[in-house]
């Protein structure tokens, strides 16, 4: 009995040990405790870390601006990939096709940190089946990993008065910038842009669009094969390529989340789209 006694204390004794090392030894007050004020602070103060004599310098930034590669991409064989990738799309007719060699496809990292779905395109007005404007987004958000559906929640609802306005809504085809929520939603990895272009140059030339309007960075950089940030690209026209030499011009501009941050921005987003859903003028 006695030895019962001894494991649970030293079991207890380890586990406070743990909130005392990291200074979680009053996480439990029953009342908030303001922390910036210097009697509120905690009573275990860290040692100061010690001096290095030599400095190293901070690692260089990837000229993508992704972050850190996460660890599954290591010994990832990126080439291999791409052709599993390209093998698997060749016999997609449609979407449902495009999205089912997606699932079945196995080689994709992103599929593997966390999100709790795939997150798929829609059409804007669900009555419609015309594609005529394709709007491709950015990083999807927790709202859009909820669902599994593409411009959901507060930006979504934004986007659909945005397409009405524009008098599109009912001619556009909604499409994630990555598949997957990528973990913490971080900035995508140049493995996540190539593979996800694959699938995104397959949808461009299933759905046939007259424009295709990126909104967001990332969205760019899968179509347009670009690390130009987008306050570098709206303004511009891009053509598209497809593999049968029928070429589809591109926009960019700001995703519709920045408009709800910075109220600033909707003038300069409403610009670029009224430009990039204006009537082509005749030859």
């Amino acid at each position: 009995m006695s030895s019962s006694v001894n494991s649970l204390s030293s079991e207890w004794e380890s586990y406070l040990r743990f909130f005392l090392d990291h200074e979680l030894e009053e996480a439990y007050e029953l009342q908030p405790i303001n922390r910036t004020v210097e009697e509120n602070k905690s009573r275990f103060a860290p040692k100061p870390p010690e001096v290095v004599a030599t400095l190293v310098a901070p690692a260089a930034t990837a000229a993508t601006g992704a972050a850190l590669r996460p660890e599954n991409l290591k010994y990832f064989d990126l080439d291999l990939a791409i052709s599993q990738a390209k093998d698997l799309i060749r016999s997609a007719t449609d979407m449902t096709g495009l999205y089912k060699a997606l699932d079945d496809f196995e080689a994709f990292p992103l599929k593997y940190e966390g999100a709790r779905q795939r997150v798929s395109g829609r059409f804007a007005n669900p009555e419609s089946q015309t594609s005529d404007y394709l709007i491709i987004g950015d990083v999807p958000d927790t709202d859009e990993d909820s669902t599994g559906r593409v411009f959901s929640g507060k930006t979504g609802r934004l986007m659909d008065t945005i397409l009405k306005a524009l008098g599109i809504y009912d001619q556009s085809y909604l499409l994630p910038g990555l598949y997957w929520r990528p973990a913490g939603g971080r900035p995508a990895t140049d493995e996540d842009v190539q593979l996800t272009a694959i699938f995104t140059q397959k949808a461009i030339e299933l759905l046939r669009p007259h424009r295709v309007i990126l909104l967001g960075a990332t969205g760019a950089r899968v179509t347009l094969n670009t690390t130009e940030g987008v306050q570098k690209l709206r303004g511009r026209r891009f053509d598209i390529s497809c593999t049968d030499g029928h070429k589809i011009p591109a926009f960019a501009s700001y995703h519709p989340s920045l408009v709800l941050t910075q109220p600033m921005a909707k003038g300069l987003l409403w610009r670029d789209l009224l430009r990039a859903t204006a009537p082509s003028p005749k030859a």
